[in-house]
Parts: structure tokens; sequence; C-alpha cells
């Protein structure tokens, strides 16, 4: 029997299972369940892993099933005990081993490894027993023992693939989140001759920008050529319902995900198409969350992380050194360890950042201006600014200060920038031959319907015109359009902002609210009957709900989100503001959610709940009560935040199939004040 299991076919099969466990446990299990169970921390998409991976876990098969076949028949022998040890010994280690240490990885703060030194000791004691274990079986079960670690290799890879499995399905919400990356490419880069330039402030209401000129009596000399539109309605309010309509002219009803809603108007034809098909460059530098994978093949500076081949190397060191982090032991830990500062420098450097203006000005001053040395036939630029949106940052002249400074300098400091950026246009001689376009996605008082407007179409240069026509922001699209087309009529409202100055004032104008917390989180619905700036002209004809405001049971293991798509809205009676598309804050003296289930398991006694808390704004105690019964006392500190809210749900607090959660704040006096941030939760069986 030992002769035929020497025999190089065996060899090389008995060496292939524990090569492959090995590598499957360190190098593909143990980093994909990673960063499936912690993505929010990962600014690489799930896409982008998988090459990187499979290179690195393949090469590594082949050479190490060569050596331990290839190897003298004894040191075969022990080198395969060997990697079977470590195998087991990585994955008890990631699987169930790990401890928080309080704080260390990824936050900045320096682990301090000595008041771990009971943990190590039984850390240490486990390891030995793993390297042991395949040793002792050979010493005592000559023939057997290469059956045994085949069988019980078989066994763990089949528990990890399940179980990866099962966390990849119920976290499937937010593994397509970073498909695609915006950057700064081509940011001050214009054509020769034709371009057209929009800046999208997030919120600047008509009322301050009117303020404005008051302070800036130069201010119509200064903007040659523009029209300044006083009764133009956004398509809605705020900037998650808002700027994606007015980009695209689509509207979002909750009829869908809000994620389905992006991805489908990148995938449907629109102008962006037209413009791609008319040979003109387009740049949006926006948020990434307004942008679905569509948008990669229309928008020139939104591009595939998972073809990004330069990415790879960074990928692969960033994700493996984070890996062996979490699967050595205790006491080798610490030459992996990395913080914040480490973990960040891997991002690309090129990455846009939205609401950083003060960055974005910066910059253009660095770049001595706008290029012009470039191939573009036609170039399209679309910045989104911060605009009147609070906090404010931004001093007179456009630098970010300490503090708060205030709405006046706030905008101030936006249009002090704006201006410099159009008077290096006339510098250059491109002011004359570009579309010029300064709004913002909304406005800010009333229900925020009335947004600033100003238009300078190409060869305007003189004077500057005040208008009351009725302008929608939907009329954007198929301005973008008329620059390379006659027909635009299929794009957003199908009128241009020149178009809308032959309308009369009764115009059917639509715009778009998200209003409401909780499960009562909508989209409102007004037409305009008069002019945009008199709130009394809004007329509330319908509204909007996720499923249509049905509560659906929740299924346990699924992971809902209270970010963009609000799938854990609906179960939120009291305590929860809506979300601003990366998190909901819960606020006041208490929150409450109640969850009616699909099914409850039989024969368990507890079920186990999970909340990722994103931010913690205030140090107090928490109590959770399930169905009125105490569950949960702790304190919300930096244990909760990097660990997230784990408590466990009695059985015997269920009734009529429903769990009702309140989460408690005795410390808090004022319903008003915020107390953390949430992005998900799921609910299962353990």
């Amino acid at each position: 029997m030992e002769d035929k299991h020497l025999q190089l076919k065996h060899r090389l099969a008995f060496a292939a299972a524990m090569s492959g466990f090995l590598c499957i446990t360190l190098m593909v299990f143990a980093p994909l369940s990673l960063y499936v169970k912690g993505n929010d921390d990962m600014w690489f998409s799930f896409r982008t892993l998988l090459l990187p991976i499979t290179t690195v876990s393949v090469a590594a098969f082949i050479v190490i099933t060569l050596i331990l076949t290839f190897t003298p028949k004894t040191v075969h022998k022990l080198l395969c005990c060997l990697v079977f040890g470590l195998g087991l010994g990585f994955y008890l280690q990631c699987t169930f081993l790990n401890i928080s240490y309080g704080s260390g990885v990824l936050d900045g703060s320096q682990i301090v490894w000595r008041d771990y030194t009971t943990y190590g000791a039984i850390d240490s004691a486990m390891w030995a027993g793993c390297i042991a274990l395949p040793f002792a079986l050979y010493m005592v079960f000559k023939h057997a023992w290469r059956h045994a670690l085949m069988l019980a290799a078989g066994i763990i890879v089949i528990i990890q693939v399940g179980s990866l499995a099962v966390n990849i399905y119920q976290n499937q919400n937010t593994l397509e989140k970073l498909d695609h990356e915006v950057t700064t490419d081509g940011i001050y880069d214009l054509a020769d001759e034709d371009n057209t330039l929009v800046f999208v402030m997030s919120s600047m209401d008509n009322s301050y920008f009117k303020g404005y000129k008051k302070r800036n009596p130069r201010l119509e000399q200064q903007l040659p050529g523009f029209t300044q539109y006083n009764n133009t309605l956004a398509t809605g309010a705020g900037t998650m319902v808002s700027l994606p309509s007015q980009l695209t002219g689509e509207v979002y009803k909750k009829d869908t995900k809000y994620t389905d809603y992006i991805d489908n108007i990148w995938n449907s034809k629109g102008v962006y198409d037209l413009l791609d098909k008319n040979d003109t460059d387009v740049r949006i530098y926006c948020d990434d969350m307004y942008f679905g994978n569509g948008a990669v093949r229309k928008i020139d500076n939104v591009v595939d992380r998972a073809q990004d081949t330069s990415s790879y190397f960074v990928v692969t060191d960033t994700m493996y050194r984070y890996t062996m982090y979490n699967c050595m032991p205790h006491y080798l830990k610490r030459f992996f360890w990395m913080n914040i500062r480490d973990y960040s420098a891997y991002k690309s450097n090129n990455t846009f950042t939205a609401f950083n203006d003060d960055k974005l000005f910066a910059a253009f001053r660095e770049n001595n201006g706008y290029n012009t040395d470039t191939d573009y036939h036609s170039a399209v630029r679309i910045y989104q600014l911060q605009g009147a949106k609070d906090p404010y940052r931004l001093n007179v002249n456009g630098e970010k200060v300490k503090g708060e400074t205030s709405l006046e300098d706030q905008v101030d400091g936006e249009f002090s920038q704006i201006l410099k950026m159009l008077s290096d246009l006339k510098e250059r001689g491109l002011y004359e031959s570009a579309r010029i376009i300064i709004t913002a996605d909304n406005g800010e008082l009333g229900e925020g319907q009335n947004p600033m407007l100003l238009y300078k179409d190409k060869g305007e240069t003189e004077g500057y015109r005040l208008s009351d026509a009725p302008i929608s922001l939907f009329d954007l699209p198929a301005t973008l359009a008329s620059t390379v087309t006659t027909d635009y009529t299929d794009y957003g409202s199908g009128v241009t902002f020149k178009d809308a100055e032959k309308l009369t004032y009764d115009r059917r104008r639509l715009f778009y609210r998200n209003a409401g917390s909780n499960a009562a989180s909508r989209i409102e619905e007004y037409r305009c009957t008069g002019y945009a700036d008199d709130v009394k002209n809004m007329e509330k004809i319908a509204e909007y709900r996720i499923n249509g405001g049905n509560v659906e049971p929740y299924t346990l293991g699924k992971e809902l989100t209270f970010t963009t798509d609000e799938t854990a809205a609906i179960y939120c009676t009291e305590g929860f503001g809506h979300t601003n598309g990366w998190r909901t804050i819960v606020h006041g003296k208490s929150a409450v959610m109640e969850i009616p289930l699909d099914k409850i398991p039989d024969n368990i006694e507890d079920l186990h709940a999970y909340f990722n808390v994103l931010s913690i704004y205030e140090k107090t105690d928490i109590e959770i009560y399930s169905n009125d019964e105490l569950i949960y006392e702790g304190e919300l500190g930096p244990v909760i935040r990097e660990n997230g809210l784990n408590f466990l749900i009695p059985i015997d607090t269920i009734e009529r199939n429903t769990i009702k959660l309140e989460f408690c704040f005795p410390e808090i006096k004022d319903d008003s004040t915020n107390i953390m941030a949430l992005t998900s939760f799921k609910i299962y069986n353990q």
C-alpha cells in the first residue's frame, strides 16, 4: 500500500489536494470573505478583486503542488502534513478565533499588543494543535492518514464555499457599489472652439443668488452674454432625486430600487449617447452614486475599475496584506498591521471627490487654468459643487477654513472662484464660443423648488438679460442635445432654455421632492401653477413610496440597507431620518422598527441581529428592547463604531411573528439630537 502511494500519480493527487486546501483557504476564501463582510471599508470593487485572486491562487496552487510532488518521499509526507496544518490554522483563525483588539486595523490607532498576552497564549496553543494534528495522524494511522487529511480538507473546502455563497447572497446589495470610478481625468481640458460648461451647485436658491448680486454690483458686467432666469423650477429636491433627473430627464418614483433606477437611466439611450455619437468629449464630475455602469461607455471620466489593469497590483497588495493580518496567529499579526494612512495611500490619486470645492479651485489654479492642447472636436464639462449646502466651510475667496463660516461667505466663495474660471476662458479667447450654464440641482427655501439659473449661449457676449420665462431644469438634456442636433425633442422635456422663452406661464412643469422619514419616506410630485419662487404655486398631485407603501415580511439572513435603496426604511416607524444616499441618521430619545417575519425556524432560542454603524454623533448609553423586553444594554462608543451593533433577540419576545425593536437613549433629552448613522442591518439564525 505504501509503495502505491509513492507512485507519481498518487503523490500528485495528494499534493494537489493539500495545496488546493491551503490556497482556497488562504488565497480565495479568506480575502473574498473579508471583502463581502466588510466592503464598506473597501475602495475597490468585488469584480476588480476576482482577477488578482484567481491569478495569485492558481499560480500558488501550481507551484506548491509541484514542490510537494517532486520532493523526496519523506519530505513529501512531512510537507503535506505541514501544508494541511497551516490550512487548518488559517481557516480557524480567520473564521472563529480573531478578536477586535478594541481598535487598530484601518482606524489609524496602534494596537497595544502586550494587553493581549492571554489571548496570544490561547491562540498559539490552537495553532500548535493544528500543526501537530496531521503529523499525529501520520504517526498513528500509517495507511489511512492520507485519506483522512483529504477527506477533512474536502469537507472544510465545501463548508467555506457554502459559507461564502451565503454571504455573497446576503450582501449582494452592497457588492455592486464600486464597479465604476469617477476620475478627475481631463477636468480642465477643453476643445479649441466648441465647449459647454455646466456648474451645478448642490443647493443655491434663486433668492440667495439675488442677495449675492446685491453684494456684488459689478456682477452683470463680469458676465456678459448671460441671461438670468428667475422663474426656474428644479426637477426635484434633494440632490439624490434632483441631480440624476436634471442630468438625464428621467424621474425616480421609488417604483424600483434607487440603484436599479440609476443603472436603468445610464443603460437607456439618452442625450449622452447622442453627444458621444457626435464625437463630443463628455466628462461629468460628481459623486459616483449618480452613475450606473452604463455610464462607462458614455462619460469619458467614468471608468470600469475591473478593466483598470494598473490597479491589479495595488488591489492584490492591499487585500492580501489585510488578509494576512486576519489569518495570521496573534504574535505574527503585528507584521501585517496597517492603519488608515497606509490603507488610503493605495487609493487612486485621480478619484474625483464631490464637495471638495476648495481643492477643485486650488487644482485649477495650480494647473494655470484650462488646457486647450487637446484633440477634442467639442467638449462638455459638468461640475458638481457644494453651493449653499451646509456645513459652510468656504470664506469669501473660496478657500476652506477651520470651523464654519456663514451662508453669505459660502455663496461669495463659490462665485468668486467660478468667476475666475470664466475669466480664464476670456483670456484664452474661449468665452465667446462657449455655452455656459451656472445653476443648482435644487433651491433651499419653500420646497426647494426655485434654484438660480444663468445661461450664456454660444456667440453671446453682449449685455446681461433678466428673464421670467417658465424654465424647468428638465430642459437641460434638450439644451445639451441642441449643441449637436436640431432634433432634440426626445431628450428631457424636449424643450431648450431658449425654447422656453417662447412659452406662456401656464406651461406644465413638474417637480419631485424627497420627503418624509421612516416608513413614510416618499417622493412627492408637484405641479407648478405659477411663478416658481412662490411655494403657494406648488400643487401636490401624487406621491410614491417603496413597494407602494406595502410592508413585506422580512426573510431572515437578508441584508437590508439604510443607504440609497432604503430597503430597511419600510420597517422603521419612528426615530429614523430619510437617507442622504450613504447613511440614515437615528435621532432623538428613541427609534422604533417593526419587522414582520415570513418564517421563524423551529427549535431555536435566539436570533442574531447586526446593525452596521457608520458614525456615532453622541457617546451615550443605549438600551434595546424587543417587544418591551430589555435585550441589550451598552454604550455607543468606539467598539460599536468598529464592530457594529450585535445583539440577540430571544424567540419568546417575538409576538405575532413580528419583531418590535426599540432603541432607547435614556441620556438624550432632545428629539432633534443626532445619535448615530446606520448603513444596513440583517437578522439571522445563529
